[in-house]
């Protein structure tokens, strides 16, 4: 078959990158999408009621003036503001705790302690009581995360979105080691930056439109979203806290991530291929596998009589060796040779060597 009769040579051009809905979506994303919204229905379902520990443990992150605070030396309407302050802090606490929430939490006290799956656990977590928290970053999962996975595979996806969960987290946990704040945090937006800037580096100047309005291209929206980040970051450095409640951090470190990423041309697959379990299961693999038998050229007598015709008939691994070449073909019309792995730049060698052996 000549390259000019396959699919993807007639309307690479012309062809979507994007998923048209939920059941064409790649696959990480799509499991990746369904394990947050199970563990959101679970982190409501599950939970237990509030006992004296709760209190205590929430107390300790209060700000420091409701614990310095001497009530002896104090007016009596400043003891009256005091007991507000206080009464108004045990309102925040919920009636019930999630025991999932509990589990799976980015606690820098637990982490300390040894509990290092809260790392990637706490970006499957979301805030029961603010839905939207858990839409806007399965949204922006939908929005890049799908094209990304189109353009780098599903298992290096899925290794990418793993570790910018990590850096977004080692990011959140080093600021609030050096501020001293213990306050625990949960959501996949340190992960989904990762996937923001990635994007924004690859398409920097397509345009969205902030609340479906203001045209803007995603580089600029990006980099004023870091902005925002980087201010209140900034503020806790000096010792100012953290008023909004939000991991800013954590948004930084992912989106850092992103860049160093894209930069430095890391393919995390290549990584994870060298880790010792790895590599042992694939030459284990490998070993199982049966090559097929050399194929043999026959010579057959065409009905019309006459002349004497030479066919080789395809075997199986020939017939392999075409399925695997297409996809590697596809896969550069669409993304451009550099974006092959080590894997699909062997089939392109292999393939080569046998024609010409042809």
């Amino acid at each position: 078959m000549g390259i000019e009769n396959r699919d993807y040579y007639r309307s690479a051009s012309s062809s979507s990158h994007r998923s048209s809905g939920f059941s064409d979506m790649p696959i990480v994303c799509k499991r990746l999408l369904i394990a947050n919204v199970v563990v959101f229905v679970l982190q409501i379902m599950i939970t237990r009621p509030l006992g004296p520990p709760d209190f205590a443990q929430r107390l300790e992150n209060l700000p420091q003036i409701l614990e310095s605070m001497p009530t002896e030396s104090m007016t009596q309407e400043q003891i009256e503001q005091y007991e507000m302050m206080q009464s108004a802090a045990i309102d925040l606490i919920p009636p019930r705790v999630s025991v999932v929430q509990e589990w799976c939490e980015l606690d820098p006290t637990k982490v300390a302690h040894g509990q290092v799956w809260r790392l990637i656990t706490s970006a499957f977590c979301h805030d029961r009581y603010m839905i939207w928290h858990l839409l806007i970053n399965m949204i922006f999962l939908y929005w890049f995360g799908t094209r990304l996975e189109q353009m780098y595979g599903s298992r290096e996806f899925a290794l990418f979105y793993f570790t910018a969960a990590v850096c977004a987290s080692v990011a959140f946990l080093a600021l609030n080691w050096y501020t001293g704040d213990m306050t625990p945090a949960i959501g996949a937006s340190g992960a989904v930056w990762g996937l923001i800037a990635l994007y924004a580096i690859h398409h920097p100047y397509e345009t969205v439109r902030v609340y479906l309005l203001f045209p803007i291209q995603i580089r600029w929206l990006a980099l004023l979203y870091l902005l925002l980040d980087l201010h209140p970051v900034l503020l806790a450095l000096n010792g100012d806290g953290n008023p909004d409640g939000v991991a800013h951090a954590a948004h930084l470190g992912g989106a850092a991530f992103g860049f160093l990423y894209f930069k430095y041309d890391w393919r995390l697959e290549r990584y994870w291929n060298r880790l010792p379990v790895v590599g042992k299961e694939e030459k284990w693999q490998n070993r199982r596998v049966k090559r097929p038998a050399r194929s043999t050229i026959k010579l057959h007598q065409p009905e019309t009589g006459g002349l004497r015709v030479y066919s080789e008939p395809i075997d199986p691994q020939t017939k392999r060796m075409e399925i695997d070449l297409d996809r590697v073909l596809e896969k550069i019309s669409e993304q451009g040779r550099e974006s092959l792995t080590d894997e699909e730049i062997a089939v392109l060698e292999s393939a080569s060597k046998r024609y010409r052996e042809r």
